[in-house]
């Protein structure tokens, strides 16, 4: 069976810069959709009926753990076999016992983190510079309402 056109990608997150690195990450993924919560529950909201390739989560959300919310995700419809990725500054965090399959230690390194989501999507790269159109791409961040949790 044939993989759809275009994946989602969903991606929980609270920092607004790293949301931006992560869009301008997937810019490279032309077949890739990502899709942006900032909290757990916001996440669990528009996971449903989503069925995202990949999940990327922070761990320190400010209504809970990544890891607290990755269960919760994973008995959705459509998210049981996406595979996982810790996307974290805690170093010290360890997805063992966890159904976490990587850590991404932040600050991300673009490369690697480009290498790893075609592994884990079976994406490809955009065209080469000299091959792709002079149209403006289209617009494929989708952000929920974003609150910051900082003050």
């Amino acid at each position: 069976m044939p993989k759809p056109a275009r994946q989602t990608v969903l991606y929980v997150e609270d920092h607004p810069v790293n949301v931006l690195l992560m869009a301008a990450v997937l810019e490279r993924r032309p077949d890739l959709d990502l899709v942006v919560a900032n909290t757990g529950a916001e996440a669990l909201r528009l996971a449903e009926g989503l069925s995202p390739v990949l999940l990327l989560l922070d761990l320190g959300l400010p209504d809970c753990h990544g890891s607290e919310l990755l269960p919760r995700l994973r008995a959705l419809p459509g998210c049981a076999s996406a595979p996982a990725v810790a996307v974290t500054a805690d170093a010290d965090f360890e997805i063992e016992g966890t159904s976490f399959c990587e850590l991404w230690p932040k600050p991300l390194v673009i490369d690697q983190v480009l290498q790893r989501i075609d592994t884990l999507t079976g994406s490809t790269a955009a065209a080469p510079p000299s091959q792709r159109s002079f149209a403006p791409p289209p617009a494929r961040l989708a952000l929920a309402s974003f609150e910051p949790a900082w003050p």
